[in-house]
């Protein structure tokens, strides 16, 4: 039933990405003209961040696919693996100029910091790391889902809680 969710949920993201190429299409912030500088320095770092969060959260569940020993741990890393890349691809097309693709800063740290943990550790670790994660990306997206001026981003942000939210509930109740 997880299976077919997910597939469904891929699915509708796909749709609303591809929907209107020309609605869809990356723009140059400073060919908006309705967006005054502050607004496309708030979208750039919203998109600087999400991309950063999501490919931690990507990288992290990779690890946890290679590391982790509990059945219910590597699940969940497997969906997060799916729905985040799904969402970061998504983000990457509607914003290349300022999504990331390369792990950096506190995120690179965190990770290289979960690759030292000790094997019998690793699934509480991973756990506590998503957990930090998700309460960051899910303060992050709802914040601009609210007050956002991008109305492909405020859809990116809306769609994203709701898988985000379903991840943040299991990791709870996993810990």
């Amino acid at each position: 039933m997880r299976f077919i969710a997910c597939a469904a949920f891929s699915a509708l993201l796909l749709a609303s990405g591809g929907a209107n190429a020309a609605e869809n299409a990356p723009q140059d912030m400073a060919s908006i003209p309705s967006q005054t500088a502050a607004q496309a320095d708030a979208t750039a770092a919203f998109v600087r961040e999400a991309s950063l969060s999501g490919l931690f959260d990507v990288e992290s569940a990779q690890l946890a696919l290679d590391r982790g020993k509990d059945a219910d741990v590597r699940k969940l890393a497997r969906e997060i693996v799916e729905n985040q890349t799904l969402a970061n691809s998504r983000l990457q097309a509607f914003e290349p100029k300022y999504a990331q693709t390369v792990l950096s800063g506190d995120y690179a740290a965190r990770l290289e910091k979960l690759k030292k943990v000790k094997a019998e550790d690793f699934d509480k670790a991973f756990l506590a790391a998503q957990k930090q994660s998700h309460q960051e990306s899910v303060k992050l997206l709802t914040d601009y889902e609210h007050t956002g001026e991008d109305k492909r981003l405020k859809s990116y942000a809306s769609e994203t809680l709701e898988f985000l939210t379903l991840h943040q509930t299991r990791v709870n109740s996993l810990q």
